[in-house]
């Protein structure tokens, strides 16, 4: 469905048919006699990412987000960082060992940071 707006009065958000272009539908079956195709509402309650299924000060919650939030940082380190999305490859296999590179990579810089987090552990124990 393609987004067609909200309809304040209603406190709702309208969907319409994505086949349907410049008033003219192209689907063999049309499933409404409509100019845009059959519409279809969604109030904001049924919206997960406003009210979500899990509480969001809830124990559960937390560990999810904190997962997401993992999940996001690796994807920032691999696009702005690393530039994945500058190389201009043709090939999916390019694309694919670019990507694996940088998570080579990705997975160096962890085993690093562990090693030098455990070297300034020993410094501090040891003098």
């Amino acid at each position: 469905m393609k987004s067609n707006g909200f309809e304040k009065a209603k406190n709702r958000k309208k969907w319409r048919c994505p086949s349907v272009k410049n008033k003219v539908n192209s689907c063999k079956n049309p499933c409404s006699d409509a100019v845009y195709g059959r519409p279809f509402h969604t109030h904001p309650k049924d919206d997960l990412r406003i009210y979500t299924k899990t509480a969001r000060e809830s124990k559960e919650w937390k560990i999810i987000y904190s997962r997401r939030t993992s999940v996001e940082r690796s994807n920032k380190r691999e696009k702005v960082d690393y530039h994945l999305e500058a190389g201009n490859h043709r090939s999916s296999m390019m694309w694919n060992i670019r990507l694996f590179s940088i998570m080579m990579c990705q997975h160096i810089d962890a085993w690093n940071s562990h090693l030098n987090e455990n070297l300034n552990m020993k410094e501090l124990i040891f003098g």
